[in-house]
């Protein structure tokens, strides 16, 4: 497109033509331009740019604002920062690197530049704190959906939260809340997902227990589309949670692939827990069938446990 139509279309000067071109070369994208002949967008970028996700976003409540973050310590703390300011809800916090993410139990969350989609959702609830606990496996199946949409593949959901393929996690969730007494001021939800990271990528003790989308599909994933699924995701079974209920939720989660019926072994504190999971309950509880009966678990370390 030539500099002087796209001057005379937005009515500014040429030379502003070209500080704009400059400015976008800047945020990584390829543009050729030639002499007599014009501009060309050679290339996108592999960038979590708001306008790039709110391009085609068919969403009213989430992903109405996107805070963008090249770098900062956690999408999380971001998100709790902006809720005390009285952030609306639905916003989106995301962050091509996250310095100090964390994960369940403070552990430290692996969250490199550029291969994944680190991205907290701030939500505000007017429903009992008992209820919350479902959120979490809202999320679950919210991920799940937007991964299967936008890549066709299916993921086994360990719970609560976690997605993992072929064992390995590639998907974890983190819900924070802040709460007075009965009374839940806002909800963040985190959710860290493995996008286009490589064997090399992961550091020795995850190499063993972690992949990614894209070692998955063998396919470098199109993280923007995914995001704007997700938010797309997110919402819809939201509307749901708030309208018909946690137990909606409860049927969708139990309805994915899920480590429900498999062995399983369950640490919490200094209590371990050995037996099968059966099911969970209408709170969200994972219940797991062992040598002294059904037990219900409503935190705590679960992996698959060894057979024999």
């Amino acid at each position: 497109v030539s500099g002087s139509h796209i001057s005379r279309k937005f009515g500014v000067s040429r030379t502003a033509v070209w500080k704009w071109a400059e400015a976008l070369r800047r945020l990584g994208y390829s543009i050729k331009s030639s002499p007599g002949i014009g501009y060309t967008l050679v290339g996108s970028v592999d960038r979590l740019y708001p306008w790039e996700v709110y391009d085609g976003l068919s969403a009213n409540r989430f992903g109405h604002k996107i805070h963008y973050f090249q770098s900062t310590s956690s999408t999380q703390d971001e998100a709790h920062r902006l809720a005390e300011l009285g952030a609306d809800e639905g916003i989106v916090v995301v962050a091509e690197e996250q310095l100090s993410a964390r994960g369940r139990m403070q552990r430290d969350y692996f969250s490199p530049s550029g291969g994944g989609l680190w991205a907290s959702f701030l939500l505000r609830p007017n429903v009992a704190l008992k209820s919350l606990a479902s959120l979490s496996l809202m999320t679950a199946v919210a991920v799940h959906q937007a991964i299967e949409e936008v890549l066709g593949i299916s993921a086994t959901v360990k719970w609560p939260n976690d997605l993992l393929f072929n064992g390995r996690k590639a998907v974890g969730v983190l819900v924070e809340l802040m709460s007075e007494q009965d009374l839940v001021r806002y909800v963040v939800i985190g959710i860290g997902i493995n996008v286009n990271l490589s064997n090399a990528d992961f550091p020795p003790h995850l190499k063993d227990i972690a992949t990614s989308l894209q070692l998955e599909t063998g396919k470098v994933v199109d993280r923007s589309r995914l995001l704007q699924s997700m938010i797309e995701k997110m919402e819809i079974n939201y509307y749901h949670y708030l309208s018909f209920g946690p137990g909606d939720v409860l049927e969708s989660w139990r309805s994915l692939p899920s480590i429900l019926g498999q062995k399983v072994e369950v640490k919490s504190g200094e209590e371990r827990l050995v037996g099968t999971a059966v099911n969970v309950d209408d709170d969200g509880a994972l219940l797991v069938k062992t040598s002294r009966g059904l037990q219900a678990v409503v935190a705590g370390d679960i992996k698959l446990a060894q057979s024999g």
